[in-house]
């Protein structure tokens, strides 16, 4: 039989760990290359194949790593149930999987969370408590991952390059809005919208955006809009991406960190420019 190729399968709860989950996939795939690493993203949960997607990359891994953040034990569905409890939540049945198949596992723990104790998982995942964690903590996260890239060169993966690659510090607390939460935020930003797009040199993925455009008496009030948007766009350190027009600046607000997917942060910056648009004299018709 064929070796496989060394491949880690992400495994992760978009409510507990989407940020941490997405950088630590992005890191494993500058290093070692795309082929090194699976993460079930958005793009592929919409497709018709989806599941098969997940099974067949399940059957390639040769490691798998459950992301663990501090609600990844006490996620609960609409009825108050542990989703982990629950046999068919899709993170209960990787974890299920790479345990039966005697995959190597290394749960990695984010800061602030824990590996569950045998006697808080359910039979299937009690054995995960048995397997050494990493801890990836937000105060050291350049040294952890470093180190967490080394572990994986032990279990058979090959840099690209001898290179140093020196990666940002994700904001790795950040976590998608329900649909309520957006729904609801939208209410109070009722000249917003929500809209989709191909994702530049990856057109089989979306991102989802909020979206205005703000029209100005002039092309002079519309250049000083975005300068006086800048410090506090700075302060914030959460970029739009934007385009100016004559007299129109559209805004389009997304977290990459997220999936390309609004954040508070995203609401925060929409709230900030409506207001910031009143300060400016009425567009002319």
């Amino acid at each position: 039989m064929p070796k496989l190729s060394p491949l880690a399968f992400i495994s992760y709860r978009r409510t507990d760990s989407s940020a941490a989950a997405r950088w630590l996939a992005t890191s494993i795939a500058r290093t070692f290359g795309t082929q090194a690493v699976f993460i079930d993203t958005e793009s592929i949960r919409v497709a018709d194949n989806w599941v098969e997607q997940i099974n067949q990359a399940l059957a390639a891994a040769t490691l798998v790593m459950p992301v663990i953040g501090t609600t990844w034990l006490a996620s609960h569905d609409e009825d108050h149930r542990r989703r982990i409890d629950k046999p068919e939540d899709w993170v209960h049945k990787e974890i299920a999987h790479a345990l039966q198949s005697n995959l190597r596992v290394l749960p990695v723990v984010l800061s602030g969370a824990k590996l569950p104790q045998a006697s808080a998982l359910p039979p299937a995942l009690m054995s995960l408590a048995n397997h050494q964690a990493f801890e990836l903590r937000d105060s050291h996260w350049e040294k952890d991952l470093a180190d967490l890239l080394a572990q994986l060169e032990n279990f058979g993966f090959r840099r690209l390059s001898t290179e140093t690659i020196r990666y940002p510090k994700p904001m790795v607390n950040l976590t998608e809005l329900t649909k309520q939460e957006l729904t609801e935020a939208l209410a109070q930003l009722p000249k917003w919208q929500i809209v989709s797009s191909a994702l530049p040199k990856a057109p089989n993925r979306q991102r989802y955006e909020l979206y205005r455009a703000f029209e100005f008496a002039s092309f002079e009030d519309a250049m000083s809009f975005m300068a006086q948007a800048a410090p506090f766009i700075t302060q914030l350190d959460h970029h739009p991406r934007w385009e100016n027009l004559w007299r129109t600046v559209s805004v389009w607000l997304s977290t990459w960190d997220i999936g390309h997917q609004p954040s508070v942060l995203d609401l925060e910056l929409a709230s900030y420019l409506d207001n910031l648009r009143k300060a400016f004299a009425a567009a002319h018709r």
